[in-house]
């Protein structure tokens, strides 16, 4: 599999994934291995995959730039890191991040991941806004983006709906001039 590009923190190898890895993948993998390279467990979880990409994570004026986090220890996949409505014209994304296993959390891995990220971000993206929507409910989340400059600029009021529950988000934006 060819990732767009790979980068290193301390602990952890972080492999790009971005609309073309995923052409690529669905287009020259079987199941058991697309499940493989993205840490898949269930048949379920395949099929949302499926159903994501199927949908198309770019389109005209959005994409996205994601981050599988790996263990350098043991290649054991810890999670994802990225951005997701990626605006190149307006050099603005959103970012995102999320450790599949309880046992992985609170290690300071997200710390190093979104560190890294970052810079890549500002850097290689030539981002000037990176912004976050946090569940106001999920204070370790928006200490994380505190840590890394993001200041709160607002509440947002029934941004997600998950079955009959209505999400509401903090949104955090960190921005480079």
């Amino acid at each position: 599999m060819n990732f767009n590009v790979q980068l290193e923190t301390p602990r952890m190898i972080l492999r790009g994934f971005n609309q073309d890895t995923y052409h690529q993948l669905f287009a020259e993998c079987n199941q058991s291995e697309i499940m493989s390279i993205l840490g898949i467990a269930t048949q379920e979880e395949f099929e949302l995959e499926q159903f994501r990409y199927q949908g198309g994570y770019s389109t005209y004026n959005l994409t996205i730039q994601f981050f599988q986090l790996v263990t350098k220890e043991d290649n054991r996949i810890l999670g994802w890191c990225g951005f997701h409505s990626w605006a190149k014209q307006h050099r603005r994304a959103e970012v995102f991040y999320s450790l599949k296993h309880e046992e992985d959390k609170r290690k300071g891995l997200m710390s190093e991941a979104l560190a890294t990220i970052l810079d890549f971000a500002k850097d290689e993206m030539n981002l000037r806004r990176v912004e976050a929507f946090i569940a106001i409910n999920n204070p370790a989340s928006y200490k994380l983006v505190q840590k890394f400059g993001f200041q709160k600029e607002a509440e947002i009021k029934s941004r997600y709906l998950f079955g009959d529950e209505v999400d509401w988000d903090y949104l955090y934006a960190l921005l480079w001039e």
